[in-house]
């Protein structure tokens, strides 16, 4: 089954997308509103100067409203204030006079003669409608002839009542009015800086005031002071002069982001901040949509790209760093770069995309760990008597996933433990290593191999290769082993994925036959994991065997020698008296039973080896086989009048075997079904293909086989009573061998008899394979 791999939310790059246009979407069509003006509220608060020294502000103070009287005063004492204020560079009257004093008084006058001798009053403007159209209100026409310059001082609100921007020009039926702080610049002599921020700015143009403080920051001096000259011409020389109401009930008091209190701030000290912006050239632009926007969505891109390559403790700090940076850069941004740009949107997508990105996080995660544990009930039943599935579906809960997740971790357990259980239950020492050489299992008889050795044991993550190697004294020896642990890994670096198990018999240094096998452990993939390395004590087997072939070396040789012998004699007895009658038949018996005694102990030997002998795996025709068979029995069948019938097909009749077996198997039962045949009776030989195998039929017409013998006929030393009395009495071991043959073949031989008609061998071998269908079967 291939393996499963995690790679996390499918769709995460639609979700990056989502989030990154979203940012952008909302930085462009300026962010979001209110909380973003709360942000720069308290961003503008941060980014205060140091009072202007050349801006003064006379406030109508509440002193003075009680010394001189209730509002409206007479505009003659504004005259008086005037001729104070001879030393000012400008002087701007943050009053309107669109009303004319009552009949019969010369104040308007008084006060024209005052702003002409002062010679730099600047007067304000009242535009009623700031949409279009626009009108104008202007102050008296004696007024605003005598007056040095003309300025609008509407004060523009955001949408939530606080003053936070302004305009400096503003076209007015097709007159250009500049706003009041610049008309005084300009009255000021200073039109070069007038016409400079004009250049800076299209017609229009709308910019954010730079409060240098909160209220009460620009230096202010009361009415009534400097109307009594209280105030020294020093400090009013070469000063622009703010004349306003600051009093209580009288004055424009506005909310600004500067002043944190319900009294919020004075429209003259607005005034104030403006003229001194302007003046210093100072002006915070909003930034460009594409600006915005562009500011916005990188931190929410940077996180998402972070996000999967994060912790949960680091994506939780790296987003709360880009929170941080995106206010830093947008106060950065304002105090150096006198420029806005609203973080709101990438505050908002910063701070919307962790928990979206860990809640999709989550979600593949759960549903991975979901199909995982299901499939690893399925896959792996319970062990140890662990309990088994609580059901077919986990609880969509995070406490029953992590209750099944505990579930699933104790039968990972249970498995390790399971699978330790059974390495220490193996008899023989057993290695597990991965494709480094290092040790991954180990169990108990491997170390005491090692320690019957006097070999320190190899610890599990160390290198298996130098211990294992000491175990033997040769270094050839040693050669082949260091081979085999390292054949798996060679043929992976190869791309060699079909390599096979490897077998290997040795000699360790205390003299014990050893068989070192060597299997691959692969993965679900089908790729190399390791290498299983057990090693087997054959010691006993090989005396066994070589007590076998000593045997065998006994029989053959030592009980032939006296029956060749006896066979000798009995020849040359019967020789001397070739001239004196027939041959004794003490003789002759002597003679049948030595000749038996010799088949006796080569149908042993015969089937001895046919059971230990390695068999050779070559593909033969049987057919061919068959047809050899027949010739060699042709003379034996020809004596007796018998007639040979060989049916073989056209192909090649093709299997995988021992040559020698196979055609000693069938000529065994040849030479049976010649021998109990009557004399002039047919013998048939035919070769059939089955489904899987091939059948070598043989079917003779003798006497047939009692139902009773056919159950043991093909047992070692079992004759049947018709072969008892039969003048060719076999050993009793070639069919006991040709059963052997098959069962070694993977075929099998069956007998089909009824007394008085006859029998039918079948012997069946498997059909040879493919090349590729054998490469696959040995693979697996």
């Amino acid at each position: 089954m291939a393996e499963r791999r995690y790679h996390g939310p499918r769709s995460g790059l639609l979700l990056t997308a989502f989030l990154v246009a979203l940012a952008a979407l909302l930085g462009a069509i300026n962010g979001l509103g209110r909380f973003d003006q709360i942000l720069y509220d308290r961003a503008i608060s941060l980014t205060g100067r140091p009072a202007a020294q050349d801006v003064l502000l006379v406030a109508m103070d509440d002193q003075s409203i009680e010394a001189l009287g209730r509002w409206p005063w007479p505009r003659v004492m504004h005259a008086a204030l005037l001729d104070r204020l001879r030393e000012a560079r400008a002087v701007g009257l943050d009053i309107v006079f669109t009303e004319a004093s009552p009949p019969g008084h010369r104040d308007d006058q008084l006060l024209a003669e005052a702003i002409r001798r002062h010679g730099r009053v600047v007067l304000p403007v009242v535009l009623d409608n700031l949409e279009a159209p626009v009108q104008a209100s202007l102050p008296l026409q004696p007024l605003a002839q005598a007056a040095a310059g003309l300025g609008y001082i509407n004060i523009e609100l955001d949408n939530d009542g606080v003053v936070r921007r302004a305009t400096w020009t503003r076209d007015v039926a097709g007159r250009r009015w500049d706003h009041f702080a610049l008309a005084m610049l300009e009255t000021g002599g200073e039109g070069a800086r007038v016409e400079a921020l004009r250049n800076r700015l299209p017609d229009s143009a709308t910019t954010l005031i730079p409060y240098s403080g909160p209220p009460g920051h620009l230096r202010a001096v009361s009415y009534l002071s400097v109307l009594r000259g209280e105030v020294p011409p020093a400090m009013l020389r070469g000063k622009y002069v703010l004349v306003g109401a600051w009093a209580t009930g009288i004055g424009d008091i506005y909310p600004a982001p500067v002043s944190h209190s319900a009294s919020g701030m004075s429209g003259v000290e607005i005034m104030g901040n403006l003229l001194h912006s302007a003046r210093e050239g100072l002006l915070l632009e909003y930034a460009a949509p594409w600006h915005t926007a562009l500011a916005s969505a990188i931190p929410v891109l940077l996180l998402c790209l972070a996000l999967p390559r994060l912790s949960p403790r680091q994506a939780v700090v790296c987003s709360v760093a880009l929170l941080a940076l995106a206010l830093a850069a947008a106060l950065a941004a304002l105090r150096w770069a006198n420029l806005w740009l609203p973080p709101g949107a990438a505050l908002l997508g910063v701070a919307v995309c962790y928990p979206l990105w860990s809640w999709r996080s989550q979600e593949a995660a759960l549903r991975y760990m979901d199909g995982e544990m299901k499939r690893l009930r399925i896959e792996y039943p319970p062990v140890l008597d662990e309990a088994g599935p609580q059901g077919g579906r986990i609880g969509r809960s995070l406490d029953h996933y992590v209750g099944e997740l505990d579930r699933t971790l104790s039968r990972v357990r249970n498995l390790r433990r399971f699978l330790a259980d059974g390495l220490d239950g193996m008899p023989d020492a057993t290695l597990v290593i991965d494709l480094a050489g290092r040790l991954q299992f180990r169990n108990r008889p491997a170390v005491l191999y090692f320690l019957h050795l006097s070999i320190r044991p190899p610890r599990v993550g160390q290198v298996v290769a130098p211990a294992l190697e000491q175990a033997f004294s040769e270094q050839a020896t040693r050669q082949v082993v260091h081979q085999a642990l390292h054949a798996y890994g060679a043929a992976q670096a190869n791309g060699d994925t079909a390599a096979q198990r490897i077998s290997v018999e040795v000699r360790d240094r205390a003299g014990q036959d050893v068989l070192l096998r060597c299997a691959p452990i692969r993965n679900a993939t089908g790729g190399y994991a390791g290498t299983v390395v057990t090693l087997s004590d054959i010691t006993a087997i090989r005396q066994a065997e070589r007590r076998r072939d000593e045997t065998l070396r006994f029989i053959s040789h030592d009980m032939r020698a006296p029956q060749n012998s006896i066979l000798a004699l009995v020849a040359l007895n019967q020789h001397d008296h070739e001239g004196n009658g027939p041959p004794s038949e003490a003789l002759t018996r002597i003679a049948h039973l030595a000749k038996r005694t010799l088949r006796l102990v080569d149908d042993f030997i015969q089937l001895t080896r046919a059971e230990s002998m390695d068999i050779a795996h070559m593909t033969l025709d049987l057919a061919d086989l068959v047809r050899e068979a027949a010739d060699e029995f042709w003379a034996a069948a020809q004596a007796r009048n018998i007639t040979l019938g060989v049916q073989v097909p056209a192909e090649p009749a093709l299997a995988n075997g021992d040559q020698t077996l196979i055609m000693r198997a069938i000529s065994n039962l040849l030479d049976n079904a010649i021998k109990y045949s009557p004399d002039g009776s047919p013998v048939q030989v035919r070769v059939v293909a089955g489904a899987d195998a091939w059948d070598i039929e043989i079917e003779d017409a003798g006497p047939g086989i009692a139902p009773d013998d056919q159950a043991r006929l093909f047992e070692p030393f079992f004759r049947t009573g018709d072969a008892h009395r039969s003048s060719t009495v076999g050993s009793g071991l070639g069919l006991a061998f040709v059963r052997t043959v098959a069962q070694r073949h993977g075929g099998e031989v069956a007998v089909y008899s009824q007394p008085g008609s006859g029998a039918r061998f079948v012997f069946s071998l498997p059909k040879a394979l493919a090349e590729a269908d054998y490469e696959d079967g040995a693979r697996a």
